[in-house]
C-alpha cells in the first residue's frame, strides 16, 4: 500500500496498545515503524528485474521483522528505561507496527514475500488497489483525532473506530473480489473451459469497478471489466495473445524465470521492434501495463538474452484516464 496508509496504520495500532500516558509518543513511533519496511526501495539490487522482484522481500518477511522489532525494542529500553509493567506493552507496539505493514501489502496484487527466504511465490491477494482513499481515511481520522485529544478517552475511541472501519473495508474488498471470481468460474465452466486461471483486481482508487483477466493454459488471455454500479455488470471479454512462444529461446534465462515466478505466471510477451518484452499482466491494463521488461533481442534471425531493461509506462494519469475510470465505474466497460 501507499506510504500514508502504512504510516497511519502503524500509528494506529501502536497508539492502541501503548501504555497510558504515552499516546503521542506511540503515534510517532508507530508511524516510523509502519513505513520502515519500504526503505528497501533505496537499495539498488543490480538491475531493473532484481529491483522489481526483490522489493517487498527480506524487509517484509515474517521471519525477519519480528527480530527487527525485538532489536529495536531492546535499543528503546536501553535509551529510555521504562517501568517493568510498561516494557511488554512497548514490545507489542514495536511488533504490531512492523508486522501489520507486510500483511497490508499482501492485500495488493504486487506481491509480498512474507515467507522470505523461502522461495514460495509472493503472497498477492489483490483485493485492494495500492492507493484506496476509503481504506486510508478512517485511519487518518483516528490518528489526527488521537493526536489532538492526547490522553482523553475519546482518543482511544477514534483510534479503535478507525481500525475497525478500515479493517471492515478490507473485508468488503475480499468479499467483492470472491463474488466476481465465483461468477467468472461459473461462466468459464458453462463455456466448457477447464484450464483457465482467473485474476480479479480492483481498478484504481475504488472497489466498485474491477478488472478481470482469464488466462488459458497456453498463455493466451482475455480481459474484461465488472462494475457493481452497472446494470449488465460484466463487459465482453476481449482476447489477447500471450505470445509465449517468443520466449522459447530464453527459457533458461534467469530474468525470464524470475519474472514468471514473481508474477505467479501472470505475464504476457510482446515483440517491440527487435526486443522481446515481458509484461506483468497484474498491474495496468492491455496497452498500459506498468511493469514491462525487455529480456531478449532478435539478432540475425535468432533470439538472445540481454541485460534486462525496464520500459516506461506508456501513459500517466490525465483527464482521459479519469474519464475512462469513471466510465468503467458507471458501466463496467
Amino acid at each position: 500500500m501507499d506510504s500514508l496508509s502504512q504510516i497511519v496504520l502503524g500509528a494506529s495500532v501502536a497508539a492502541v496498545v501503548a501504555p497510558a500516558g504515552h499516546r503521542r509518543r506511540a503515534l510517532l513511533i508507530g508511524a516510523a515503524l509502519g513505513t520502515l519496511p519500504d526503505l528497501d526501495v533505496l537499495i539498488h539490487f543490480g538491475d531493473p528485474v532484481r529491483d522489481f522482484t526483490m522489493h517487498r522481500g527480506f524487509s517484509h518477511s515474517l521471519f525477519v521483522l519480528p527480530w527487527v522489532g525485538l532489536a529495536l525494542w531492546a535499543m528503546w529500553l536501553a535509551a529510555s528505561p521504562l517501568p517493568r509493567t510498561h516494557r511488554w506493552r512497548w514490545l507489542l507496539v514495536f511488533q504490531l507496527a512492523l508486522l501489520t505493514h507486510p500483511l497490508l501489502d499482501a492485500m495488493t496484487v504486487y506481491g509480498t514475500q512474507l515467507w522470505w527466504p523461502l522461495q514460495s511465490p509472493p503472497v498477492m491477494i489483490g483485493s485492494i488497489f495500492i492507493i484506496d482513499p476509503l481504506y486510508t481515511v478512517w485511519l487518518l481520522i483516528g490518528v489526527v483525532a488521537a493526536w489532538f485529544l492526547r490522553e482523553r478517552a475519546r482518543a482511544g475511541f477514534w483510534l479503535v473506530m478507525g481500525l475497525l472501519l478500515s479493517t471492515g473495508y478490507l473485508g468488503w474488498t475480499v468479499f467483492a473480489q470472491q463474488h466476481i471470481h465465483r461468477a467468472m468460474r461459473i461462466d468459464q465452466a458453462q463455456r466448457g473451459v477447464t484450464d483457465a486461471r482467473i485474476l480479479v483486481t480492483p481498478t484504481p482508487f475504488n472497489t466498485i469497478a474491477w478488472r478481470i483477466v482469464v488466462m488459458r493454459g497456453n498463455g493466451d488471455y482475455f480481459e474484461g471489466w465488472y462494475s457493481f454500479a452497472a446494470a449488465a455488470r460484466t463487459a465482453m471479454m476481449q482476447p489477447h495473445p500471450g505470445n509465449r512462444a517468443l520466449l522459447e529461446p530464453l527459457v533458461d534465462d534467469w530474468n525470464v524465470q524470475r519474472l514468471a515466478w514473481f508474477s505467479s505466471d501472470w505475464y504476457g510477451v510482446e515483440r517491440i521492434d527487435d526486443r522481446i518484452v515481458i509484461e506483468d499482466l497484474r498491474m495496468g491494463e492491455e496497452g498500459l501495463y506498468v511493469f514491462r521488461f525487455a529480456v531478449g533481442e532478435q539478432r540475425d534471425g535468432s533470439t538472445v538474452a540481454i541485460a534486462p531493461q525496464a520500459l516506461e509506462w506508456p501513459a500517466r494519469f490525465n483527464r482521459a484516464t479519469w474519464e475512462k475510470l469513471w466510465r468503467r465505474i458507471r458501466s463496467g466497460s
